[in-house]
């Protein structure tokens, strides 16, 4: 039986196939693939990287376009506060500070040049300085502006010179005849007497030739002559009139060229004391050819 049974287990014997395996077995040796690189592929490939960087997604904004956005900023902001500091109310007048009067009430000269309130910027200082140069009594005036409220002026009042004595009223005048009000200057001081008519007020100007007349003789004619003046007149239609201590009287005329005319003057007095020649009046007028009389 035992037998029987093997005999039908067994198959007739059938070819052998021979599979080719395309997986490599499990413990198989495989030849080991040699692959030669070229040199800088990895350099190149860097390069060409950088060359032609990937463009990212979304809007690319220029670098000019950046710094001109930022210029127009920051433009933006200077104009916007130079317009808050030109209309700030922190930079209008609030003070008027006046310096060097003593004739003029420092009041009046605030009221004149209206400027407070004004802006600092606006402020019209040179018409403020123009007003003032129209009172008699300034004879220069200064204004300025002192940050961040205050405006300030200084003046240079007109100083008594001399007398101008005219109709019998003594009127006192500067150094550029300028009339600065009744009465005499202090004594010792030039006195001219005019034989014109009329009045003088304040603000009023004299003749000025004959205040630089005056102001040479007096100056001149003690040293040349070697006495002193007692008047100085302007006549009109004849001018300079001097007289000295000594009752002689001099005609001057207009104010050129009085240090000639006192020179002159000296040497026809030593040539008269010499030739014992009396005269009162000499006639200087015109020039070189003088009048004895």
């Amino acid at each position: 039986m035992i037998g029987d049974r093997r005999n039908r287990a067994r198959k007739p014997s059938q070819p052998r196939m021979i599979v080719r395996r395309r997986r490599e077995v499990v413990g198989e040796h495989q030849p080991k693939t040699i692959i030669t690189r070229e040199r800088g592929v990895v350099d190149a490939a860097r390069k060409r990287a950088h060359q032609h960087p990937r463009r990212r997604r979304g809007l690319h904004v220029p670098t000019r376009v950046k710094v001109l956005g930022a210029i127009v900023a920051v433009l933006g902001t200077v104009v916007a506060g130079a317009v808050w500091t030109y209309q700030s109310p922190f930079l209008r007048v609030r003070s008027v500070q006046v310096e060097g009067t003593s004739q003029i009430p420092a009041d009046s000269i605030v009221e004149k040049v209206n400027l407070t309130g004004e802006s600092m910027f606006t402020a019209d200082l040179r018409g403020a300085q123009q007003a003032l140069y129209r009172l008699p009594l300034i004879s220069s005036v200064k204004v300025e502006r002192a940050w961040p409220d205050t405006v300030k002026i200084v003046v240079t009042e007109r100083k008594p010179w001399g007398t101008w004595e005219q109709g019998g009223v003594r009127y006192t005048i500067d150094r550029e005849g300028v009339v600065l009000g009744l009465g005499g200057a202090p004594g010792g001081s030039t006195v001219i007497k005019s034989s014109e008519p009329g009045s003088r007020v304040q603000g009023d100007r004299v003749d000025y030739q004959a205040v630089d007349a005056a102001a040479e003789i007096y100056a001149r004619l003690p040293q040349t002559l070697g006495t002193a003046v007692t008047e100085v007149a302007f006549v009109a239609g004849k001018g300079v009139q001097v007289t000295t201590a000594d009752g002689q009287i001099a005609m001057l005329g207009d104010s050129s060229s009085v240090a000639y005319k006192l020179a002159v003057w000296a040497a026809l007095a030593k040539q008269a004391r010499v030739e014992r020649i009396n005269y009162t009046t000499i006639d200087l007028r015109f020039g070189n050819r003088p009048v004895l009389q």
